[in-house]
């Protein structure tokens, strides 16, 4: 897996190089991670493609975490800034692909004077911290609502693939039993007619009657399907069955 991959090429503290920097840049670099965290084009900046894969693989083999937030909050305490709000780029002017000699230069930002100073810099860090977790939770919104969408899918998928199994069973049936359609027709007609007369006139022993003369023959049946035939759609034959 891509974690099991970084953990046998976590790079050595070098002598004035932050382990965070260090970690960072040759978690950038390696090519293994380019699916997930790669440099950007001009070889200045990098960006983190797939959040929660960078979180779920990348973070706990190179910082012993799965928290995005609390790495995007360490790259600002080194003085790294967001490229594009819409993406997850970040940039230091000392952070450039194979300028490792650089990195020395890259270190935690001295806190500022003044407890109103504090107070701005911390609550920019928890706005920026709250956008962060934001956008985390959107995109495992997203990755659900994927799964969801592909789970819907396959149940349509599956009670498509069960139709012609219910045409044949339908079939299987009328080669029995032909009078079955016509049996139908004439209670629907019947159906009609009570619910035209408001339906508390319907008589139970007509439809006895009609039911007794539908199964006297085939010439008796068509006779009587002609006289009484009304429009009948085919779906009514579903509750013949089911």
């Amino acid at each position: 897996s891509m974690g099991s991959e970084c953990k046998g090429h976590q790079p050595q503290d070098d002598g004035g190089v932050a382990p965070f920097v260090a970690k960072t840049f040759h978690m950038v670099s390696d090519p293994a991670t380019d699916a997930v965290v790669c440099w950007g084009g001009a070889s200045n900046t990098f960006l983190v493609l797939d959040p929660a894969a960078f979180s779920d693989f990348l973070l706990p083999s190179y910082f012993k975490h799965r928290n995005f937030a609390s790495f995007v909050r360490q790259l600002n305490t080194y003085g790294f800034r967001k490229v594009d709000p819409d993406v997850w780029e970040f940039a230091h002017e000392s952070f450039l692909r194979g300028q490792a000699k650089l990195l020395p230069l890259i270190v935690r930002k001295k806190k500022r004077a003044g407890a109103g100073a504090a107070g701005r810099e911390l609550c920019e860090e928890e706005e920026e911290v709250r956008g962060t977790i934001q956008a985390v939770q959107r995109l495992r919104d997203e990755r659900r609502g994927m799964e969801e969408e592909l789970q819907a899918m396959d149940r349509r998928l599956r009670a498509a693939e069960n139709r012609p199994g219910q045409m044949m069973a339908f079939l299987g049936k009328l080669a029995d039993d032909p009078g079955v359609v016509l049996r139908a027709m004439v209670a629907k007609k019947e159906e009609l007619a009570a619910a035209g007369a408001g339906g508390k006139y319907s008589s139970p022993d007509k439809r006895r009657r009609i039911g007794a003369d539908a199964g006297r023959g085939a010439d008796a049946a068509d006779q009587a399907a002609q006289s009484r035939a009304v429009p009948f759609p085919l779906s009514n034959l579903g509750q013949v069955f089911y």
